[in-house]
């Protein structure tokens, strides 16, 4: 189910806010400011299926990367 998700560029500082479905498409996108690959951290953080509310970003990545 898509919904709107918000998510701040680390790499140029700009908001993103947008309508995805991170079961179906993932929590990688690209920043619509500056082109550079973003995780939906937010997201993430209170997906269903991160209970407890893991969190391993990294510069090298995340457990959600594909």
């Amino acid at each position: 189910m898509k919904r709107q998700e918000v998510e701040l560029c680390p790499h140029c500082g700009e908001e993103n806010v947008l309508q995805w479905d991170v079961e179906k498409d993932g929590f990688q996108v690209t920043c619509k400011h500056c082109g550079k690959k973003i995780m939906l951290c937010d997201a993430c953080f209170h997906s269903e299926d991160n209970n407890d509310q893991k969190c391993d970003y990294s510069e090298t990545g995340c457990f959600r990367r594909k």
